[in-house]
């Protein structure tokens, strides 16, 4: 443990000035606002120790609201607080007591402790952001809920708050009352709810809450104690090990907290506690079965059930934990459905006078409709995030789930709206193919439309060329619109093009960062290799390792156009890695670790920290944290490549990992709409109506989709994506990700990896008695002219086989292919 260290604002004991814990230098690093460059002094900006109540007489159907930032002795109200910061130990104590001195039993339905912790990015420079700044994120598990503040760097020390007595984490809510700017830079900031029925009843719009809100009475004369603890410990994957050191319960589950169709999960509560019952919130959602081991429970999906669901576990000590779950078809239902969407309701097949006929646009699932006229041009334009996402989403679809009628509107897309439109002939790309008659930030005129400066519209119509040649290459008969050579050709321009249009000469130079879906740019490297077109591969390597010298020179290579991003970090680690720069590769890998949490929560589970893309691309126009979004499913890639290549014996690793990548699957709902991400504002608690970037999300999960296979050192099998039967020296493995190309088995001997680029796999047999891998193919909804594996080293097949283009290659005819192990 690490010893925290308190001082107190201005004289006031019942304010704190900094909360600091020392570094891995010895140093002293501040999880308070200190650092903070906006003036956040005065009666409108909570502070570490205000307390926020909202009471009422029992017999009263008003409640009344007071707080400590308006008014820190709180006079005007009738339970009196009284507030007391301790050192106990390594740790920090913060005591609240509320004293009833009226006559009248009081009804508290409100109790909240305002978290106020450095997540402020305003002017500062990405250097001073995360040496200075943390994330928070809050597992609202009520008496076992904790809040976790990771600081940007990924380095120690982690902060962790808990329950110190009659504490429970009910809710987490917005202190919108705090006058510090929320905008991109600043998320907002937040309380521990420990009771809410108040703000439900007035403001949550009868929305559904991670918890049931609740209430208490204080009876008249009475008095009651609240503590808060806060515990300095290393980094988030040390969090378990600190709760339990702390007597709090803590969750684990495996593959983790969505049910995505006949899954199961194995839920292990970690207490030394009894538990006295655990059921399902509602009833008919999940089916719970006992384990064999103990306090752990097998969990199903019942009766088809669809959505949220809350597991409820119940001590003996009458102390309670939630689990928040959710329930879904299964992945490959899943992305059936929503390419079936796209297909029927977001294809505009009509006339358009800017172009855009035969392309697939943005929906708004709340009025049913096709966003063809959005105010914010990007998104109703084809390009940009927004506007391309729709386009690249059924481009990955097919790559690995080929479909000749979509595989053809992708064509029409191409030849109609992409190539000689959106983009021009010197292979630039527009901004918008959408404008108006405005010229404002948000709003174009045609020549702001023509723009060709912005460096992440490149990506994603170069993966969609990338795509295509692939599918021209692998299925004889299907592309016939151009030749494999024409769309290889079309995506290495593209990305060539963008050194000379968002270079150095360019506006903001954005091509000196990290892009989103930028991995997809190593794989159209590695395709220039196999096809030997020489001069172009080392034109295009050189081209990477011109961006990746800029970011080896910089302590923290992840900003955007945006004063902090989340979204870089993909291809800033897939540059580092491929260049073999282990350093800031795992430096990399740290920093999303930072704000991607492994948290009991099938929401912040894998979310890497975004806020602002509803007010940017959404129709709410909301700033508050989301679930799904893109950057989740991206910064998975670097994480789950780490694992499998650096560190494949770290669960911890895999487990956030996974979850990251398939956070966006709970954006489908059940028509196959695509939501851009899940608003936590206890006021909205609902998917965002618009499609806008969840292609760029679809393609980070499609990038990693498969079955993870991990044994323990006990022996002990996990599977992440699959089903697993196992025996002795014998393991079945059955696929239950969308598209059944990949698996990845990491065993305490050896690790194994096999990548079908064409031909789904049914099931496999791993049989270490006979050094053998077999894997069976399920049927081809089209047949490719040959089935081609990848696989890692420590496999050969056990038939004569080419490789070609880094592929072993092998008859379409054969059902089952067996792969020897290397010793």
């Amino acid at each position: 443990m690490t010893k925290l260290k308190i001082e107190n604002l201005d004289a006031n004991p019942d304010l704190l000035k900094t909360l600091s814990a020392q570094d891995e230098n010895a140093e002293w690093f501040d999880f308070a606002t200190s650092k903070a460059k906006v003036d956040r002094t005065g009666t409108d900006f909570y502070q570490l120790g205000d307390v926020e109540l909202a009471v009422r007489n029992t017999d009263d159907q008003q409640w009344s609201f007071y707080n400590t930032k308006d008014d820190q002795t709180l006079a005007a109200s009738p339970i009196k607080v009284n507030r007391k910061w301790t050192t106990q130990d390594d740790d920090v104590l913060f005591s609240t007591t509320l004293t009833n001195s009226t006559v009248n039993d009081i009804e508290i339905g409100g109790l909240g402790f305002a978290m106020i912790f450095n997540q402020i990015f305003t002017d500062n420079s990405l250097d001073e952001s995360h040496n200075n700044s943390s994330f928070v994120d809050p597992y609202i598990g009520q008496d076992a809920g904790y809040l976790q503040v990771a600081r940007l760097n990924g380095q120690v020390p982690t902060l962790l708050v808990v329950n110190g007595e009659n504490t429970p984490f009910e809710a987490y809510r917005p202190l919108a009352d705090d006058k510090t700017k929320r905008d991109v830079h600043f998320e907002g900031f937040y309380e521990w709810t420990a009771f809410s029925k108040a703000y439900f009843d007035t403001n949550w719009n009868g929305k559904r809450q991670w918890n049931t809100p609740s209430s208490f009475v204080l009876r008249a004369g009475n008095s009651k104690t609240f503590t808060l603890k806060f515990i300095a410990t290393s980094t988030p994957d040390k969090i378990s090990e600190t709760l339990a050191q702390s007597k709090i319960p803590s969750a684990s589950s495996v593959p983790g907290y969505v049910l995505h169709g006949e899954e199961q999960a194995e839920l292990t509560i970690n207490t030394d506690k009894v538990v006295s019952r655990i059921y399902s919130d509602p009833e008919n959602a999940i089916k719970i079965s006992n384990s064999r081991k103990q306090n752990t429970y097998l969990l199903t999906r019942f009766h088809h059930y669809f959505g949220q669901a809350r597991i409820v576990v119940i001590y003996s000590d009458h102390s309670k934990q939630t689990i928040n779950y959710y329930a879904t078809e299964s992945a490959e239902h899943l992305v059936n459905q929503l390419a079936d969407f796209h297909e029927k309701n977001q294809w505009l097949d009509k006339p358009d006078k800017y172009g855009r006929q035969h392309s697939f646009v943005t929906y708004d699932n709340e009025a049913n409709r096709q966003v063809l006229d959005e105010f914010r041009s990007y998104i109703s334009g084809d390009s940009d995030e927004a506007g391309a996402g729709p386009n690249l989403l059924m481009a990955i679809k097919n790559l690995y789930l080929p479909d000749e009628k979509q595989v053809h509107m992708l064509e029409q897309y191409i030849d109609d709206v992409l190539w000689g439109h959106l983009q021009n002939k010197d292979y630039s790309i527009k901004a918008s193919l959408y404008y108006m008659n405005n010229d404002i930030m948000y709003s174009w005129s045609k020549s702001r439309s023509e723009e060709t400066w912005r460096a992440y519209n490149y990506p994603h119509q170069a993966a969609i060329y990338w795509v295509m040649y692939r599918l021209a290459r692998s299925f004889d008969g299907l592309v016939t619109n151009h030749s494999w050579q024409w769309y290889l050709n079309q995506s290495y321009r593209t990305v060539m093009a963008m050194h000379k249009f968002c270079g150095k000469d360019a506006f903001l130079e954005l091509e000196q960062y990290g892009l989103m879906v930028g991995s997809v740019h190593k794989s159209i490297l590695e395709d220039l290799k196999n096809e030997n077109w020489t001069d172009e591969a080392n034109q295009f390597e050189s081209y990477m390792k011109y961006r990746y010298q800029i970011w080896a020179n910089l302590q923290y290579p992840y900003g955007s156009e945006m004063p902090w991003d989340s979204t870089g970090q993909e291809e800033v680690y897939t540059w580092c890695n491929y260049f073999n720069d282990q350093g800031k590769a795992s430096k990399t890998v740290n920093a999303i670790l930072a704000y991607t949490p492994l948290i009991p929560h099938w929401g912040y589970n894998g979310d890497s920290r975004r806020y602002f893309d509803s007010f940017v691309y959404g129709k709410r126009e909301k700033i508050t944290r989301e679930f799904g979004h893109y950057g989740s499913s991206l910064n998975a890639i670097p994480i789950l490549d780490n694992y499998k290549y650096q560190d494949s014996s770290n669960l911890f690793k895999l487990e956030v990992g996974y979850a990251a990548s398939t956070s966006i699957l709970s954006s489908i709902d059940q028509k196959g709409f695509g939501s851009m991400a899940f608003l936590t504002d206890p006021e909205f608690m609902e998917f965002e109506p618009y499609t806008s970037d969840f292609g760029q999300a679809f393609y980070g999960y499609a990038h990693d989709a498969g079955q993870y296979v991990y044994e323990n050192t006990d022996g002990e099998w996990f599977s992440f994506g699959g089903q697993l039967t196992s025996h002795n020296e014998f393991l079945r493995l059955q696929p239950t990700d969308a598209f059944k190309h990949r698996l990845f088995i990491h065993t305490n001997e050896a690790d194994f990896e096999i990548n079908s680029e064409v031909a789904q796999i049914a099931s496999a047999d791993l049989n270490t008695d006979l050094n053998e891998l077999q894997i069976h193919f399920g049927n081809f909804s089209i047949t490719p002219e040959t089935i081609r594996i990848q696989v890692s080293d420590n496999l050969i097949p056990d038939i004569n086989s080419k490789i070609v283009r880094g592929a072993y290659t092998f008859d379409p005819k054969i059902s089952v292919i067996t792969f020897k192990i290397k010793n």
